[in-house]
């Protein structure tokens, strides 16, 4: 994926959606995320994997920023996936500006309501909601979740069997994200070409002290990464 990130032309285009089982609702019973520790239990090996999951999208997402690649991350509304602290950080980039649109599968063609939430580096990801038709409303009859009460008398929820069929994206959003990108993607080219050549001319005044550096290398877990790079770079 790395690889494929530094591929990209500056000023082309990049959709991603991160696993969003470990983020909703739905498993905060088991993966014991909160607003205040969306980490959550750390100690299973599944949370772990998608925290250390995220970290990594957002550093791929910082690539693309350095390239400005226009780049696009989904999530069901509600995720806590942007409270994740890398992601924090990067909105604290001085000169990164990310905007949020909210909107649903349904108004798509989706069987499903879905609402959804894009964040993007462009604030041309509104127009996405240009070719939505709110007169669609979905059938109330997926399953999307199960309330039960478990052998102690607690109330519980779990997924509903329509749940995983929900993850795929109807044909007219993909048509709308496509659009709205052919629409502006000679401006951005244009963009893309000024950022780098003015880049070029300045000097880089990140911070790169080892401290956050090593912050991002530990949460990210690349030290296997960087280790398999020095191997290659040794051959």
């Amino acid at each position: 994926m790395l690889h494929q990130v530094l591929r990209l032309r500056p000023g082309s285009g990049k959709f991603t959606a991160p696993v969003c089982s470990s983020w909703v609702f739905l498993s905060r019973g088991s993966t014991g995320r909160t607003s205040e520790r969306p980490l959550g239990r750390r100690e299973l090996k599944s949370v772990e994997d998608a925290n250390i999951m995220v970290a990594r999208v957002i550093i791929l997402l910082l690539l693309c920023e350095s390239r400005k690649v226009w780049w696009m991350l989904e999530q069901p509304v509600n995720s806590l996936l942007e409270r994740h602290p890398l992601f924090q950080a990067f909105l604290r980039f001085p000169s990164i500006h990310v905007r949020r649109l909210t909107t649903s599968m349904g108004w798509f063609g989706g069987k499903t309501r879905k609402p959804t939430w894009v964040y993007s580096s462009h604030p041309e990801v509104s127009e996405i909601n240009d070719f939505a038709d709110r007169s669609l409303v979905p059938e109330n009859s997926a399953e999307m979740v199960v309330h039960y009460v478990d052998g102690s008398g607690k109330k519980r929820i779990k997924g509903g069997g329509d749940l995983k069929a929900s993850q795929a994206y109807p044909t007219r959003f993909g048509r709308a994200v496509s659009k709205v990108r052919s629409m502006h993607a000679a401006k951005h080219r244009t963009q893309a070409a000024r950022f780098l050549r003015a880049a070029k001319n300045t000097a880089n005044r990140a911070n790169c002290s080892a401290a956050v550096n090593a912050k991002w290398t530990k949460m990210a877990n690349l030290e296997p990464i960087l280790d398999f790079f020095g191997q290659v770079a040794s051959f």
